[in-house]
């Protein structure tokens, strides 16, 4: 039997190698058409990315820029949304901007910088102002009327975009009836203040209410008081004394006496008092203290038992039979209203019943808080059916005066500064300062600044004032009158007053 021959592993050696795998030819091309491809992009991207070689007209062809239909400012290449409206950025028709080179805040104008930054003021991020805006023409320079504005230039596709619309200043004949509210208040030439004379307290107090009626000559208090009993024996014993030396010594005797006398009649007795106590001779723990005038009671100031002094009020009485009519007129009313034009005043309490009459004065005052001044009316109240306190309305009648007027609408009132846009052209916009007068809740009356038949914005124009606050930001970032971020204006953060 023959033995099988195994065969012997191949030597080191051997002359003749192992063929490689299949397939490994082919994975070495692929691996370098890879890194030709790779290679290929790499530099296409490159060159797309610096605009230069074959890439470079496709780019410009190819670049769209992104802006904000209510901000035209706001322009960068990429979608997004307004940094101050949040609307979304739409593409901008035409060429390529030039990217913007100054940065400010939408809230405070004046801060403009050439770098990206926060407000110092508010801390809001800085958005970029483009230096030379799309609705700024070359032969249109932007011109400063007011501190920090300038004139706008829009395209009739921007003025429809934002809703800008316009009204013509009017000249008008103004109302010459003032309407306001009144307020009843006692005449205070009828007020009649009970005191005291001499120290003491209080014993008995008849007429101890508020709103109480007393006649004039009525007991309103008596008053226990040390000093008028002490006054009161000097007089009896001067009485006495002038009856003793009347025949040797009359006349001296009858000065003090009467000195005696008058001094009780300072202090508060009545002549009917001091008669009684001369009669009869019984000095008197308390006096009387009488009312000075007929009417009612309009605040007390003691109860029974308190002790008073000399000058202290007991009450205030008031005679109602006449009172005031306290009108209240707004600053702009005030150069209106004269000294005996009529008023017609209608109170809540006394419905369907109409006062007339006439101012009697103007308060020269004018109240800080409320921006008021205050005229009176003297009104006849027989029966007392007007009573202190009550409120009404008034018409005061004024005579009417012929003014130019605008729609409330068109005025900015930032509390420095009073202007209006007036349409100069076709999407010409320039802000002019006016002073105000007269306002209605319709009308404004326009004192100077404006002329009859001129063209003021009504509808966006706080858009309209954010886009000339802007420009004037850039005009003077462009002359070298920039606000740094760094410093904080000496006049304060600028604002926009209700439009």
């Amino acid at each position: 039997m023959k033995e099988e021959e195994i065969p012997s592993p191949p030597r080191a050696n051997d002359p003749t190698p192992e063929p490689p795998p299949a397939g490994t030819r082919w994975m070495a091309v692929l691996r370098w058409a890879l890194l030709c491809v790779l290679v290929a992009f790499a530099a296409g991207a490159i060159l797309w990315f610096f605009r230069v070689g074959p890439f470079g007209e496709i780019q410009r062809e190819g670049d769209a820029l992104y802006q904000c239909p209510m901000h035209p400012e706001i322009v960068q290449d990429r979608p997004g949304s307004c940094p101050i409206c949040g609307m979304d950025l739409v593409p901008v028709e035409g060429a390529a901007q030039k990217p913007p080179t100054a940065y400010t805040c939408p809230m405070h104008p004046e801060i403009v910088q050439d770098h990206p930054g926060r407000c110092p003021i508010c801390g809001m991020d800085l958005v970029p102002v483009s230096p030379e805006p799309q609705h700024a023409s070359a032969d249109q320079p932007a011109r400063s009327l007011l501190p920090g504005h300038s004139e706008v230039h829009l395209d009739s596709r921007r003025v429809q975009m934002i809703g800008l619309r316009t009204a013509p200043v009017e000249r008008r004949t103004l109302s010459g009836e003032i309407r306001t509210v009144a307020v009843a208040t006692a005449d205070e030439s009828r007020l009649s203040m009970v005191h005291t004379k001499v120290p003491g307290w209080i014993d008995r107090l008849p007429v101890s209410r508020v709103g109480e009626y007393v006649r004039k000559g009525q007991v309103v208090a008596r008053l226990h008081s040390l000093e008028l009993v002490a006054a009161q024996e000097d007089f009896l014993a001067a009485l006495r004394n002038a009856q003793t030396l009347k025949e040797t010594a009359g006349g001296d005797a009858k000065r003090v006496l009467q000195a005696a006398r008058n001094r009780l009649a300072l202090w508060g007795m009545s002549d009917r008092e001091i008669d009684l106590l001369a009669a009869t001779g019984e000095v008197r723990r308390s006096v009387e203290i009488l009312s000075q005038a007929s009417g009612y009671v309009l605040s007390l100031g003691v109860l029974e038992g308190h002790q008073v002094e000399p000058g202290t009020t007991l009450m205030t009485i008031a005679d109602l039979s006449q009172v005031w009519a306290v009108l209240d007129l707004y600053e702009f009313d005030i150069g209106r209203v004269r000294t005996g034009d009529a008023v017609e005043i209608e109170w809540a309490g006394l419905s369907g019943e109409t006062y007339h009459s006439t101012v009697d004065y103007v308060y020269p005052l004018v109240d800080a808080r409320t921006r008021t001044t205050k005229a009176r009316a003297v009104l006849a109240n027989p029966g007392g059916r007007i009573r202190p306190g009550m409120y009404g309305r008034a018409r005061i009648a004024v005579e009417p005066r012929q003014s130019l007027v605008v729609p409330v609408e068109a005025l900015i009132d930032t509390g420095t500064e009073q202007y209006v846009f007036v349409l100069e052209g076709p999407g010409h916009f320039v802000p002019v300062r006016v002073q105000a007068g007269l306002t209605t809740p319709a009308e404004v009356e326009i004192l100077s600044g404006l002329a009859e038949g001129q063209q003021v914005v009504t509808s966006g124009n706080f858009l309209l004032d954010s886009e000339s606050r802007m420009l004037g930001a850039a005009a003077r970032a462009r002359a070298g009158g920039a606000v740094p971020a760094t410093e904080k204006p000496e006049s304060g953060p600028g604002g926009h007053g209700v439009h």
